[in-house]
Protein backbone atom coordinates (compact mmCIF):
# COMPACT_ATOMS: atom_id res chain seq x y z
CA UNK A 1 0.00 0.00 0.00
CA UNK A 2 2.88 2.36 0.72
CA UNK A 3 4.31 1.72 -2.74
CA UNK A 4 0.90 2.51 -4.21
CA UNK A 5 0.77 5.81 -2.30
CA UNK A 6 4.22 6.65 -3.66
CA UNK A 7 2.98 6.02 -7.18
CA UNK A 8 -0.04 8.23 -6.51
CA UNK A 9 2.26 11.03 -5.35
CA UNK A 10 4.28 10.73 -8.55
CA UNK A 11 1.07 10.52 -10.58
CA UNK A 12 -0.13 13.74 -8.97
CA UNK A 13 3.09 15.49 -10.04
CA UNK A 14 3.20 13.89 -13.48
CA UNK A 15 2.54 16.09 -16.47
CA UNK A 16 1.35 14.22 -19.56
CA UNK A 17 3.61 16.31 -21.80
CA UNK A 18 6.84 15.23 -20.13
CA UNK A 19 8.45 11.82 -19.91
CA UNK A 20 8.62 10.62 -16.34
CA UNK A 21 11.30 8.03 -15.65
CA UNK A 22 10.47 8.27 -11.93
CA UNK A 23 6.86 7.27 -12.57
CA UNK A 24 7.87 4.36 -14.79
CA UNK A 25 10.35 3.17 -12.17
CA UNK A 26 7.74 3.51 -9.42
CA UNK A 27 5.25 1.45 -11.42
CA UNK A 28 7.86 -1.29 -11.85
CA UNK A 29 8.53 -1.26 -8.11
CA UNK A 30 4.79 -1.39 -7.43
CA UNK A 31 4.53 -4.52 -9.58
CA UNK A 32 7.28 -6.33 -7.65
CA UNK A 33 5.70 -9.10 -5.69
CA UNK A 34 2.28 -8.55 -7.27
CA UNK A 35 2.99 -10.91 -10.14
CA UNK A 36 5.28 -13.37 -8.39
CA UNK A 37 4.38 -16.92 -9.26
CA UNK A 38 6.30 -20.15 -9.09
CA UNK A 39 5.55 -22.47 -11.97
CA UNK A 40 7.61 -25.60 -12.36
CA UNK A 41 8.37 -26.50 -15.93
CA UNK A 42 10.23 -29.43 -17.35
CA UNK A 43 13.88 -28.68 -18.04
CA UNK A 44 14.31 -27.55 -20.70
CA UNK A 45 10.72 -26.49 -21.36
CA UNK A 46 9.23 -27.65 -24.60
CA UNK A 47 8.61 -25.01 -27.30
CA UNK A 48 4.85 -25.50 -26.79
CA UNK A 49 5.18 -24.77 -23.07
CA UNK A 50 7.27 -21.67 -23.74
CA UNK A 51 4.66 -20.41 -26.21
CA UNK A 52 1.79 -20.92 -23.74
CA UNK A 53 3.69 -19.21 -20.90
CA UNK A 54 4.64 -16.29 -23.15
CA UNK A 55 1.04 -15.88 -24.33
CA UNK A 56 -0.29 -15.97 -20.76
CA UNK A 57 2.28 -13.42 -19.56
CA UNK A 58 1.54 -11.12 -22.49
CA UNK A 59 -2.17 -11.21 -21.63
CA UNK A 60 -1.63 -10.60 -17.91
CA UNK A 61 0.82 -7.74 -18.45
CA UNK A 62 -1.44 -6.15 -21.04
CA UNK A 63 -4.40 -6.25 -18.67
CA UNK A 64 -2.28 -4.88 -15.83
CA UNK A 65 -1.10 -2.02 -18.04
CA UNK A 66 -4.70 -1.10 -18.93
CA UNK A 67 -5.79 -1.39 -15.30
CA UNK A 68 -2.92 0.81 -14.14
CA UNK A 69 -3.58 3.41 -16.83
CA UNK A 70 -7.28 3.50 -15.89
CA UNK A 71 -6.46 3.75 -12.20
CA UNK A 72 -4.08 6.66 -12.78
CA UNK A 73 -6.56 8.43 -15.08
CA UNK A 74 -9.32 8.05 -12.49
CA UNK A 75 -7.04 9.29 -9.70
CA UNK A 76 -6.16 12.41 -11.69
CA UNK A 77 -9.89 13.02 -12.29
CA UNK A 78 -10.74 12.67 -8.62
CA UNK A 79 -7.88 14.99 -7.65
CA UNK A 80 -8.99 17.58 -10.18
CA UNK A 81 -12.57 17.49 -8.87
CA UNK A 82 -11.32 17.73 -5.28
CA UNK A 83 -9.09 20.69 -6.10
CA UNK A 84 -11.92 22.40 -7.99
CA UNK A 85 -14.21 22.09 -4.97
CA UNK A 86 -11.49 22.82 -2.40
CA UNK A 87 -9.01 25.29 -3.91
CA UNK A 88 -6.91 25.26 -0.73
CA UNK A 89 -6.56 21.47 -0.83
CA UNK A 90 -3.08 20.01 -0.45
CA UNK A 91 -3.28 16.62 -2.14
CA UNK A 92 0.36 15.79 -1.51
CA UNK A 93 -0.15 16.46 2.19
CA UNK A 94 -3.20 14.16 2.24
CA UNK A 95 -1.16 11.41 0.58
CA UNK A 96 1.72 12.03 2.99
CA UNK A 97 -0.62 11.65 5.98
CA UNK A 98 -1.99 8.41 4.53
CA UNK A 99 1.56 7.08 4.13
CA UNK A 100 2.32 7.96 7.75
CA UNK A 101 -0.87 6.23 8.95
CA UNK A 102 0.13 3.09 7.00
CA UNK A 103 3.63 3.15 8.46
CA UNK A 104 2.24 3.47 11.98
CA UNK A 105 -0.01 0.44 11.43
CA UNK A 106 2.96 -1.75 10.56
Amino acid sequence: MQRALGVLMLTYDYEATEASDDLRTALKVLQQGVFSYDVELEKPPSPETEAVVKQALDQVLSQFAWFTAGFMFAFRGVVQAYENDCPDADVKEVLRHLAIQLAERD
